[in-house]
């Protein structure tokens, strides 16, 4: 098997005649718990919509069948996120329904502050629950 590394050189090479150093770059631990967490709203929010689907259109509930799949998944999630962190979470997932009146933003206390930040996205739930994160 060939290095990948030597293939890329030899192709960089052959298009542009310079020495290449090549290195992996490895991404940290942080930057990819937070693709992962993204990833898993996404895919947790669109099995929710595809179960509400499937209920309305139809009038298939698939419910009970989920119900167990879920509560590993969010077992899982409380095995590293703290109660404020999966309130958070499950509100994004289960209770917030976004509508033309909803702003995509909610208000926070953290101590005796309230604050408005966004939460539309997974991306926006990841900045919220780190700012719950334990020091």
């Amino acid at each position: 098997m060939t290095d990948p590394r030597k293939k890329l050189r030899q192709t960089l090479h052959s298009i542009y005649k310079l020495k290449y150093r090549i290195r992996k770059n490895t991404p940290s631990k942080e930057v990819m718990e937070k693709k992962i967490f993204i990833d898993v709203l996404h895919q947790l929010k669109t099995i929710e919509e595809r179960k509400d689907f499937m209920a309305e259109e139809i009038g298939m509930d698939m419910t009970a069948y989920e119900d167990q799949f879920f509560s590993v998944i969010e077992n899982l999630l409380r095995l590293h996120y703290n109660k404020e962190q999966l309130a958070l979470i499950q509100m994004y997932l289960y209770q917030l329904v976004p509508d033309k009146d909803w702003d995509g933003t909610i208000t926070i206390e953290k101590g005796k502050v309230e604050k408005v930040v966004p939460f539309k996205r997974p991306e926006d739930v990841w900045k919220v629950i780190e700012t719950f994160q334990p020091k």
